[in-house]
């Protein structure tokens, strides 16, 4: 079936399904669509900015990080947020 047929098939399909197979349809396609994107969040990221995530996970995987909690009690306490 040549790629037009395909699409005239497949219009037809969903201009005569339900409401509940629109949605299974819609589902399936969505699906099928989001699991064609090869390229993650971590490949669009600047090369500095994977370097530096790189860097702080060794530090922290090193010990050599300070809880965001006992960060945010610092603050609280220097600038007398504790009310």
């Amino acid at each position: 079936m040549k790629t037009a047929q395909l699409k005239i098939d497949l219009h037809d399909k969903i201009e005569h399904a339900d409401l509940k197979q629109l949605k299974e349809i819609y589902g399936l396609i969505t699906n099928y669509f989001n699991s064609q994107d090869t390229i993650g969040e971590w490949d669009l990221l600047p090369g500095y900015q994977k370097e530096r995530i790189l860097k702080s996970i060794e530090q922290a995987d090193a010990g050599l990080c300070v809880p965001a909690k006992e960060v945010t009690g610092r603050i609280r306490k220097k600038y007398g947020l504790d009310g």
